[in-house]
């Protein structure tokens, strides 16, 4: 109210308090606007140039002129943020002295001995008035926090107990993340422990699962979006808390060392920026660097080597044919040093990507694709026999058109299992006990597809065994997952309000499954359609909508729809009845199966 009345009708407090807020004096509507609300005001903690200003501004013009320190050296911060910054500074500081930088080392024991020969001559409530006389160097919360975490002795400092880590459930439930309140209530445990346990440990609704690629790039997001605040960065990634999300921006920055590599200098604090601006710009840096075009790598004479993904253009394939033909005239088969040789010569791309590209692009013209004939695999099996399977370049040039990938996986994954006396079962459905020996062999080697074979089904190739459990087993252990939990529920429709168009729809179920740990984009889509869509309409139809249903449909069917898609979507458009377009289709085949005479 204060923010939106000054906005359009100025600065006269007198006004203010008589119009907008009559139970308050002016003076105090002044004081709100000026500590708080003006927006040219700068929040958050000081830069270290603010620091330096601020001591500037003190020895210049004296201690506790504020609102002249204001005027001259820090314009952007509020009188009071100013004075409280310079009463939490230590007491050498507030003097006139330079900070020392050993006030954030580690605690000593005489530095403890200190602090409870001051508690015990001035309570613990007057924090200012032990850093002034025995610990100058430290500030009030430096040994406020180190009392009531290391030395008060009426606070636990062993493992929790299974009773205590119930009570924090319970009180949690009851007062929220108020931890003040919750801490009244658990003997002996601070708020601050009983933060950090909820955490780490109780919160029901918390993913310490890995990071999928689309919540790195929502969290580096967020982190410029909301400024550095972990607790607002934390509301839009589901599963993910505050704490989580501090571990997840200091392990990028200080371990992953390709960003390191990339950016170096520029992830530093600059004076000027405090804690929450230094984060935000990380953030864009990092947002970049995930949307760029090159990944770094430290190479083993420690330079840096830009390596850039995605396909090749039509001018990046002409060179590479044009300079690995050079090195063919001199000649006839490239080692790993020339290709390494060729590389250089292609910015971005390294020694694999060019050997590749190379290989099964532009080594054979009219490359051959699809089911390989039977002259084809005798000549191969030939040609193995030859050249033996660790000289494939020999192989390839006696094999037309065919490339070596192909050469390599027809002989890996078909032919070297056809050299023994057992005959390959080819275009058969396995049988029923077929498929017990595959669960069975799973069960015993895991997805070892090779040893699965040899011991249990010789007739059958790894790659058989492989898709038909791929296609079918773990279907089946889709239909007998657990039921989706509420927390489950709330990500799920979290990421389809990321991923859905502008006409409702979800272009990609898989991306939205990226986001639901454990579940499948199959699993995903069914949720949504058939259980958590907005305004959707369950439970037997009326005999009103299956006669509407069926003009619907005869309405669409008549027309001629060249473009190949689905209509359903339009039909339960039409019918607005609350239907999904599954559903809607659903309800027709099952009519048609029954032999409605108004369906075709």
């Amino acid at each position: 109210m204060l923010l939106n009345y000054v906005k359009h009708n100025g600065k006269n407090w007198n006004d203010v308090a008589e119009h907008c807020l009559p139970t308050r004096t002016p003076n105090q509507c002044r004081a709100r606007w000026t500590d708080t609300l003006d927006p040219e005001l700068k929040h958050g903690p000081f830069s270290r140039a603010e620091k330096e200003l601020l001591q500037q501004g003190v020895e210049s013009l004296g201690k506790g002129k504020w609102l002249a320190i204001r005027r001259d050296f820090l314009p952007h911060r509020s009188s009071r943020r100013i004075a409280n910054e310079w009463s939490s500074r230590p007491p050498s500081t507030a003097t006139g002295d330079k900070l020392k930088s050993y006030t954030s080392k580690k605690w000593t024991a005489q530095e403890d001995e200190l602090v409870l020969k001051g508690i015990a001559e001035f309570g613990q409530s007057s924090w200012a008035k032990i850093a002034s006389v025995y610990l100058p160097w430290r500030t009030r919360i430096q040994i406020r926090n180190h009392y009531r975490s290391k030395l008060d002795p009426a606070i636990k400092k062993e493992k929790w107990t299974e009773h205590e880590l119930d009570l924090l459930l319970r009180r949690t439930i009851v007062f929220g993340q108020d931890w003040n309140k919750v801490a009244e209530g658990i003997r002996g445990r601070t708020p601050e422990q009983c933060s950090r346990v909820w955490l780490t440990e109780l919160d029901p609704g918390m993913n310490k699962g890995p990071w999928s690629d689309e919540e790195t790039r929502l969290f580096w997001e967020r982190v410029h979006q909301c400024e550095g605040n972990f607790v607002k960065i934390a509301e839009g990634l589901p599963g993910r808390n505050r704490l989580i999300c501090y571990r997840k921006f200091w392990s990028t920055v200080r371990d992953d060392k390709e960003f390191v590599l990339l950016y170096g200098d520029q992830i530093k604090k600059d004076k000027t920026e405090n804690g929450p601006a230094w984060r935000v710009r990380v953030g864009k840096l990092v947002c970049a660097w995930l949307k760029g075009e090159y990944t770094v790598r430290k190479t083993s004479n420690h330079s840096i080597d830009l390596h850039q993904p995605g396909p090749w253009s039509k001018e990046e394939l002409s060179a590479l044919e044009l300079i690995v033909n050079k090195q063919l005239e001199k000649k006839q088969i490239l080692d790993q040093g020339d290709w390494r040789k060729i590389a250089k010569q292609l910015p971005g791309r390294d020694v694999r990507q060019c050997r590749y590209q190379y290989e099964e692009h532009l080594s054979i013209k009219n490359i051959k694709k699809g089911t390989w004939t039977e002259q084809e695999d005798n000549l191969l099996t030939a040609l193995v026999a030859e050249h033996g399977t660790s000289n494939w370049e020999q192989v390839v040039q006696n094999m037309p058109n065919r490339s070596k990938r192909q050469c390599v996986y027809r002989w890996h994954r078909v032919l070297q299992f056809t050299q023994d006396q057992t005959q390959i079962s080819k275009n058969q459905r396995l049988s029923d006990s077929e498929k017990a020996l595959i669960r069975d062999g799973v069960e015993m080697f895991g997805h070892d597809w090779t040893a699965i074979r040899m011991t249990y089904l010789p007739n059958r190739t790894p790659e058989q065994i492989m898709r038909w459990w791929n296609s079918h087993e773990e279907d089946q252990d889709d239909r007998e997952r657990k039921a989706w939990t509420e927390e489950e529920d709330k990500i799920l429709e979290f990421a389809v309000s990321k991923y859905e168009n502008g006409h409702g729809h979800v272009p990609s179920w898989a991306q939205v499954a990226k986001m639901v740990h454990g579940r499948s984009s199959k699993q995903c889509r069914t949720r949504w359609l058939y259980s958590l869509q907005p305004n959707l309409t369950k439970g037997a139809w009326t005999y009103e909508e299956e006669m509407q249903l069926l003009e619907v449909v005869q309405k669409y069917k008549l027309q001629d729809t060249k473009t190949g898609e689905s209509i359903w979507h339009l039909v339960a458009k039409e019918l607005n009845t609350g239907r999904s377009d599954w559903a809607c289709r659903s309800k027709y085949d099952y009519m048609q199966r029954r032999g409605h005479r108004f369906t075709f």
